[in-house]
Order: C-alpha cells, then sequence, then structure tokens
C-alpha cells in the first residue's frame, strides 16, 4: 500500500475518535439530567476456548460466551454544579438495595440501558443496549480547593448480563 493509498483510505473511512460515546438511557435518567459520559471502554466478549485432548494432541473448541468485565464496567461520569447526577445516581443504587428498610430489587434485573458509538457527524453508528444493567458502585467525589477548577467526574460500576448490538 503506497501513501496515497494509506491517504486516500483514510479520506473514505476515517478514524475512530475516543469521544464518540453517548449515553442514550440508563435507569431513571433522562436527556435532561446532562447524564455526559467523561470516559468508559466499550466491554468486551470472549469465546471460552475448550480442549480437547486426542492421541497427544490438544484440539481447541469453541465453548460458551464471557462477557469480559460484565460485573464491575467502569463509566465516568460528568458532574454537574448540584450534584444532582450524584444523588440520582446514589437514589438508584437504593433501589436496588436500600439499607435503611433492608428491601429492593435485588432479584433478576429487568432493566436495560442503551449507549450510542456515534460518527463524526454525531449520528449513531451503532447502539449497544445493555441487558440487565444495575448499579454496583456510586463512586468517590475528589474535592481539593488548591486545583484550578478541574470539572468533576464521578465513576460508577454497573453490573449486566450481556449487551446486544444494534446496527
Amino acid at each position: 500500500m503506497s501513501i496515497q493509498d494509506f491517504y486516500a483510505a483514510v479520506q473514505e473511512k476515517e478514524f475512530a475518535r475516543n469521544f464518540q460515546f453517548k449515553v442514550r438511557t440508563l435507569g431513571p435518567f433522562t436527556e435532561k439530567d446532562l447524564l455526559y459520559v467523561e470516559s468508559t471502554t466499550l466491554p468486551g466478549k470472549t469465546i471460552q476456548s475448550q480442549t480437547v485432548p486426542f492421541f497427544g494432541l490438544d484440539f481447541n473448541v469453541p465453548g460458551t460466551v464471557k462477557y469480559d468485565n460484565s460485573s464491575a464496567w467502569t463509566v465516568n461520569f460528568r458532574v454537574d454544579e448540584g450534584a444532582n447526577i450524584r444523588q440520582k445516581m446514589e437514589n438508584y443504587v437504593k433501589e436496588i438495595w436500600d439499607d435503611e428498610t433492608s428491601t429492593g430489587k435485588y432479584g433478576v434485573p429487568v432493566e436495560q440501558a442503551t449507549f450510542d458509538l456515534l460518527g463524526k457527524d454525531l449520528q449513531p453508528l451503532r447502539r449497544y443496549t445493555f441487558v440487565g444493567l444495575y448499579p454496583v458502585t456510586v463512586g468517590e467525589l475528589s474535592y481539593n480547593v488548591t486545583d484550578a477548577g478541574t470539572i468533576l467526574t464521578m465513576p460508577a460500576i454497573f453490573a449486566y448480563q450481556y449487551y446486544r448490538i444494534d446496527q
């Protein structure tokens, strides 16, 4: 491939940018909540390879699927000035388990969350639907009076059963 071929291919296909990910729906949050993902990872998926020995050789055959990090998927959100995002996330966790009343939604989770992978025109290229997603952890907020005014972010950890990709 020549430099001209590479340049033509780049012009045609472009490169993905790490800011092209957007939350669509997530538990109790709506578009009015200004719920912005600052950073996360797009979770992986692995086929569990099974080894079948035969005459001294190990044959590898595909087994079941494992959704990587499905019990602890970290998403970092920007925090609004009134910390409403944090409060709503804390209430979301409390819905799952309320330590004041020892009650909650601790059965099989039914909620879904959707995230969009965006193109350069900010239109969805793919939609990821996380099935059975629920919050596990509302992370710490770090304050520092000597800082120059950095925007606060809050990590949240979610668990989910599996995800589907809508093209």
